[in-house]
């Protein structure tokens, strides 16, 4: 499997952001179950970034 690293950053930075996002909305009791929502959305980014990596499962496995 190929490695798509551009992809992988901007899944893995939509992760970062829906998991923020998710937890402020929680913490502020804002919009209702949305903020419940973003975070599996965002662990659903975090593993298609694993994917786009080529699914490394040791750190030798990622190309330079």
């Amino acid at each position: 499997m190929t490695s798509h690293r551009v992809t992988a950053g901007l899944l893995a930075l939509g992760c970062i952001l829906l998991a923020i996002l998710g937890e402020a909305l929680v913490l502020t009791h804002t919009a209702g179950a949305l903020g419940l929502i973003l975070l599996p959305l965002g662990a659903a980014a975090g593993i298609g970034g694993w994917i786009a990596l080529g699914m490394p499962r040791h750190r030798a496995d990622i190309p330079v």
